[in-house]
């Protein structure tokens, strides 16, 4: 039987799973994660998913965890405007394992990153957030995919390259060693 992992208190907890993400060479499409400045509780990162239509953008990520976490779940937002069947006009997303009756304290954020860019570069219609795009997914593939193109190329943020962003994060970790 696998041991649990304990249950530690929020801010530490945020604190540790930050940091161990922050190396995580497997979240390759999960970029420039940071928390608010002297505010634990909100996160930023930069979504670049890997499959057609999101592929050609980058999405911003704001992750905001209540003061009773790991208790209750963590709300994503894509702040960047996304054509997706899971993602409703707030920029919420849809993500069950982010249900209050669903949620499992012992969640750790990389599993739950993993679900959302699965279901970004999978829409999930069985479980929309909006129906008509859902519907469109569905039932007209072509023009769902014409449209999430076209959103992409008109409110999707540049990726930025490998190169950036390496020198992104020497600047980030040069700038916390003073």
């Amino acid at each position: 039987m696998a041991k649990e992992e304990p249950i530690m208190d929020g801010p530490k907890r945020m604190q540790n799973e930050l940091k161990l993400m922050m190396g995580y060479k497997e979240l390759k499409q999960v970029q420039l994660l940071e928390a608010e400045k002297d505010n634990i509780f909100k996160w930023f990162a930069l979504l670049m998913p890997n499959t057609p239509p999101y592929d050609k953008g980058a999405f911003k990520l704001e992750v905001d965890f209540p003061k009773e976490y790991p208790f209750r779940p963590p709300r994503l937002h894509i702040n960047t405007k996304i054509y997706h069947p899971n993602v409703n006009e707030r920029a919420q997303v849809c993500l069950p394992i982010l249900e209050t009756e669903h949620w499992i304290p012992t969640s750790r954020m990389d599993s739950i990153f993993n679900v959302l860019l699965a279901t970004i570069n999978d829409p999930q219609p069985e479980n929309p957030y909006s129906m008509d795009i859902a519907s469109q997914f569905q039932n007209d593939p072509k023009k769902f995919y014409s449209t999430a193109e076209a959103w992409v190329a008109r409110y999707s943020d540049r990726r930025p390259t490998d190169q950036e962003l390496a020198k992104i994060a020497r600047r980030k970790k040069k700038a916390a060693m003073r």
